[in-house]
Parts: C-alpha cells; structure tokens; sequence
C-alpha cells in the first residue's frame, strides 16, 4: 500500500467513511515500509509518521494496540533480528523517527524537555552520540581504578539477560571488586542474581507489551532513577554499561556522559557471522576491558526455590525420569510448532513408564490455557496428571509416580525446577539459556528464526556438550504426518538423554 492510498484510507476512517479497517492499514503499512528496506528503495518515514499517529489514537485501542505491532514487531525487531550494520543503521532511522514524532506531541512533553536539557534539541544529535559512543572504548586502567558505581541496563527478556547480561554482570564484578554494581530492569533480575556480593537490583519496569508513549517516555523515568546514583560521586567514578537494552532503545537515549557509557552492540555484523551472543559479549567485554577472558553464562538461584524443588521431587521414586518442559515462547508464535506436535510430544514420552513429566505454565495467560488444554488432553487420554501451583509445591502430594504435572510459578522456582531435572525440552526462549547456564540436559526445538544469523546468535553457549539444539527452518508447512514425525524424534532424544547418563 502506497503512503499516499494509506493516508486517503485514514482520511477516510477519522471522516467516519471507513473504506478499509485500520488495522488493515497499519499492516500493510509496515509491510509496504518493509519491502521498501528489502528492494533497497529508499523507504518512506512518511509511513512511520502515520503509524505514530494511529498508535496514539485514543478512541481505539485495538487500532493503538495494531499500530504499535506493526512498528515494533513488524518494523523494528526484524531490523533487530536481521543482526548486520545496515539492520542497525535502517532500525536507528525509525526509533529515532518515532522519537521525534512522540517529542511533538502534548503526550511527550516530558520527554522533549530533558531532551533539550541534555543538549539534543534534534535527533540527529542524538545519532551522533549513537555514533560516537563506539569510538575509543577501552577503559583506561586510571579510569578503572576510580571507578565506584557501575550501572547496567537490564535487556528485559530473562532470555536475553542470561545469555548476556550475566556475563557482563559477572565480568565486571570480577573486575572492579571495588565497586557497587546496580542492574536495571524487571522483577526477574533478583531471582536469576540473588546473592551476589556488591550486586544490587533496581526494579524498572518497561512496557514490552505497552503503548508507545509509554514505551519511549518511560525513558525519563530512568534517566531520574539512574542520576540518583551518580549525583554525590565525583566525575569518572561512574560507569554505564548497555547490553543494547529497550530500556535505552537500544542506546538511542543518552543516560551517562558519553565518556563513561559503553554500548553492547549486539546486532552488528560480526567478523565471524557464526559467533553467539555470549561469545560476542565476552569479546565485547574484552575489547573494553583489556582482558582476555571468556566465561560461560551463569545464574544465581535462591535457596529456598532450591529447597522447594527437592522436596517435591523427593516424593518420587529415584529411577524415574525427571522431565521439565516449558513452551513459553515469549509472545512470538512463530516459535511454536503447530498442533498436534505438543500433544504428540507428550502422550509420546507419557508412553513411558518411569517418565515425570513437569510441564511449566509460563507467566503468560495464553501459555496458562495452553498448558492446562494439554493437561486436559492427556488426562482424557487416560494417563495421569495434576496441576499444582508454587504456593503448596512443597507440601502437595502427587498421587501417582508416573504421569504429567503441571506447575505454575514464578522464573525462581522454574530455574531450580530445571536445575533439578534430568532433561529439560523447550522451545527458542528463556529457558534454553536458564538450562545451558545450570547445565540440565536440554533438547531445544529451535523454530521460527528469521535468517540463520538469528540462529547462530541465540543458540545457547554450551561447553559442556549437554544441549542439543534442532533447527526448523519452516514449520508454516508441515503435515500432521511432518509434525508426528518430529514429536517422535524429540521424544526419543529426550528419554535417551537420560538413559545415556
């Protein structure tokens, strides 16, 4: 859809003369923006411009909620997903875009003042700074001995911030074991990093799945929360360190001084185009650092999720096969294969007679409905199962050894469950890296990458030769006989990781 034909509709629609549904428009939008990008047109801002306008149209929410996808999720995550410069040069244009459409508007005054107040009345100001912030990076070794406070943007995936985020936090801790270390982010930080010596955790919350005002906005928020910090401390014994977090919009927003900010960029093209992101930030890490080290990502679980889980497994017999599955696939369905492969994949390994099954519920309703629909499926077929929630995962007593349970709780209590499995199976999300971290067993089911750079760059960094990872490179076109044919596959993977113990 040319911008011209969208903007007539959307002329039409204000006028109460729709002639097509904005949520159409905005669709289309995006995908006209985007095959602009593929055939090396110059693409046209205008379109980011409307889909601004329709994300803060009040009297509509779903055309809001439409608007808001089709420029984060079909515009600028696969900018992001694409992992070159020329992804990362094109996504800059558009936030910066949308930056500069949110600072004219009544909604975004707020964040236009401190934007003028830091000297960044325009965005190209702010791409400079993008810009300049990657030149010169080592820290030099009178700058490291100052250093007090170092500050750290969580990436706000659980994902993300095991694969990358605990490096840089272990990493820096080891390196400056002078200083305080804050990290940034979502309520899951303190169970994935409890207990670690001068580490703290700042709670920030940033509206993934929110409006974009509140998105962007949010921005001065954090720039108060973080100067707290840094305000009382004399110059150059604060450091920022920005693992590309959405907290910045991927560094867009300037937070610290330039000279002490250092900007993770995750998504750029690489000399070696197979290297994971925890291998990237190790090398990161050692360009700023002048070291040469390389460590696995690590988590930090709290004791009495720890204690929780062995006391419900120790009401199971010993020889049975300690089983935990997530299908979490953090709001993005293409990582999902489709039914019957779930159902398949469960009544397969249920087959067995010394299987346990855990199946977690994830945090999200829809995965709570899909995880209690497979319950209802397998007890119909006749096998045993229970749901049980955290709050009396200690004390509930299961009344059979061998079935399917289903859990729900929070990401500290589904850690230690993986910790304690035998064999974990999952899809590409957070749990593939909490696992590797622990390393539990795992066989990943990796599907819905958008380019084999995708792949390699989220593959869990394994060492130890426990994860198996399988690609699927289109499951839109599998049969039911494809997608039973691969349940089978995983569910002997799955029982001959343990047997091979």
């Amino acid at each position: 859809m040319k911008i011209e034909t969208a903007y007539h509709n959307w002329q039409q629609f204000l006028a109460g003369n729709p002639i097509i549904s904005p949520e159409i428009i905005a669709g289309e939008l995006s995908s006209s923006f985007m095959s602009q990008l593929a055939a090396d047109e110059k693409p046209d801002f205008h379109a980011i411009d409307l889909l601004c306008e329709m994300a803060l149209f009040e009297e509509n929410f779903q055309l809001r909620k439409a608007a808001v996808a089709a420029l984060y999720k079909n515009i600028v995550e696969p900018l992001c997903d694409d992992f070159t410069t020329r992804g990362v040069e094109l996504c800059n244009l558009v936030l910066l875009r949308m930056i500069g459409f949110i600072r004219r508007q009544k909604e975004g005054e707020s964040l236009n003042c401190l934007l003028n107040e830091l000297n960044y009345p325009d965005q190209d100001l702010l791409l400079q700074r993008y810009e300049k912030i990657h030149q010169d990076i080592a820290l030099s070794q009178s700058l490291k001995d100052k250093i007090r406070k170092i500050l750290v943007l969580s990436r706000v995936t659980v994902g993300a911030d095991v694969a990358i985020t605990s490096i840089m936090v272990h990493r820096l801790a080891r390196s400056f074991p002078h200083a305080e270390i804050i990290v940034y982010g979502q309520a899951h930080l303190p169970e994935i990093f409890y207990g670690l010596p001068r580490v703290h955790w700042a709670k920030f919350h940033y509206q993934r799945d929110g409006g974009l005002i509140g998105r962007l906005t949010s921005y001065t928020y954090l720039y108060q929360q973080l100067k707290m910090e840094w305000e009382g401390l004399h110059d150059g014994q604060t450091l920022l360190f920005d693992p590309d977090s959405r907290l910045s919009q991927l560094a867009l927003f300037p937070l610290l001084a330039d000279r002490y900010t250092r900007h993770f960029p995750s998504r750029n093209d690489q000399r070696d185009n197979s290297s994971r992101l925890s291998q990237l930030t190790n090398r990161w890490l050692n360009q700023v650092l002048g070291e040469q080290i390389n460590i696995l990502p690590q988590i930090s679980i709290r004791p009495a999720h720890l204690d929780n889980i062995k006391r419900f497994f120790a009401q199971f017999p010993q020889g049975c096969k300690k089983i935990v599955i997530n299908l979490g696939v953090g709001n993005d369905f293409r990582k999902r294969l489709p039914d019957p492969f779930e159902v398949k994949l469960l009544a397969g390994l249920l087959q067995d007679d010394s299987a346990l099954v855990v199946l977690d519920s994830g945090c999200h309703p829809d995965e709570r409905e899909r995880a209690r629909a497979l319950m209802d499926i397998m007890q119909m077929k006749t096998f045993q199962a229970a749901a049980v929630s955290e709050k009396n995962l200690a004390s509930k007593q299961i009344p059979f050894h061998h079935g399917l349970v289903c859990i729900q709780g929070g990401i500290g209590m589904l850690s230690a469950l993986i910790d304690q499995a035998d064999v974990f199976f999952g899809y590409d999300s957070c749990c593939q890296h909490l696992a590797t971290a622990m390393g539990t067993h795992s066989i990943i089911c990796f599907a819905g990458a958008p380019n084999d750079r995708f792949f390699d760059r989220w593959r869990p960094l394994d060492k130890s030769g426990l994860t198996t990872t399988i690609p699927i490179q289109d499951s839109t076109h599998l049969s039911d006989a494809d997608l039973t044919e691969l349940a089978e596959k995983f569910c002997r993977m799955i029982l001959a990781d343990k047997k091979s113990e």
